[in-house]
Formats: C-alpha cells, structure tokens, sequence
C-alpha cells in the first residue's frame, strides 16, 4: 500500500559468528551467510554513513568552496534485556572479545503484504561492548554493543517474494 507508516515492531536483528576477513561484503557474500537471531533486543540506535564536508576558501573566491570528503560508514549501537543464554547474544559476546569484522543483518517488519520481503540491511565491522547500562528497582538488566561498521550498509528495499 503505497505511503503505509510502519513502525520498529517485528524488527530483527542477526549477527554471524563467523569473522568476516574480506570486506567490503556485497549483497551476495552477505546472503550467503548464516546468521543467528539477538533475541531481547529493544532498541536499536541511528546508524548510516556521514561524509565529512571539506571547505577551502580562496583569495579569488566570494564564497568558500566545498567538496566532499572521507565517508565514515558509521556505527550502531543495540540495546538488550540481558539473556546470558541466548545464541545472539552469546556470539555478539564473543564477538566483542576480537579484534575482528562480523556481518550483522537487520530485517525491518515493513513488507506491505504476504506477497513482499521485508526490506534488509547488512553491514559488517568490529563489535565491542557489552557496556552493562544503569537502571532502577523495577528496570531490566540491560547492555549496549557498539557495531562500528567498516563498511557502507547494503540495503535490499522490499520486494515481491
């Protein structure tokens, strides 16, 4: 349904626990994969790519010149109701203990009908954490990882199945 709002409910997210020792990854190399689910996750911090603008001002020039520079791809931080047995979360651990890249993947609940797939995004880059955030009486027992991409994230919009 053209222009349908959807929100982060049904989002997933998947880390591999395999290293990934050969980036950048493509659409293919990401599919390939196998994934396992970080389950307790509730929420998922902005992430994207943010290009350094470069300015340069001239004698001969009214106005300053600018071009654009060194692309950071970017980092994302998840959130998690601690669950010390979860496969997801075992490997994020683990993951977070190397100096290495892993392929994470999030699949968004977004499909406009059973006809579509959600849209997907991959990216890949070093994991550190987990920080054990703070909180109340009545408050989870949370931790954050921190995925710093070393990549540009690979989108694949919605499509027909």
């Amino acid at each position: 349904m053209a222009g349908q709002k959807f929100t982060n409910a049904g989002t997933k997210i998947y880390v591999c626990a395999t290293e990934q020792t050969a980036l950048p990854l493509n659409q293919a190399a990401f599919q390939a994969l196998t994934y396992v689910e970080i389950k307790g996750v509730g929420n998922r911090g902005d992430f994207g790519a943010d290009t350094n603008i470069v300015n340069y001002d001239t004698f001969a020039d009214e106005v300053t010149q600018k071009a654009k520079g060194i692309t950071d791809a970017g980092n994302l931080d998840i959130e998690v109701a601690r669950l010390f047995d979860d496969a997801g979360q075992v490997a994020m651990r683990a993951a977070a203990l190397t100096k290495f890249n892993y392929a994470i993947k999030i699949e968004f609940s977004d499909a406009p009908s059973d006809a579509y797939d959600n849209t997907v995004v991959y990216c890949a880059g070093i994991i550190t954490g987990p920080v054990l955030n703070g909180g109340g009486v009545e408050d989870f027992v949370t931790e954050t990882y921190t995925v710093g991409f070393n990549q540009l994230p690979v989108t694949v919009e919605a499509a027909l199945s």
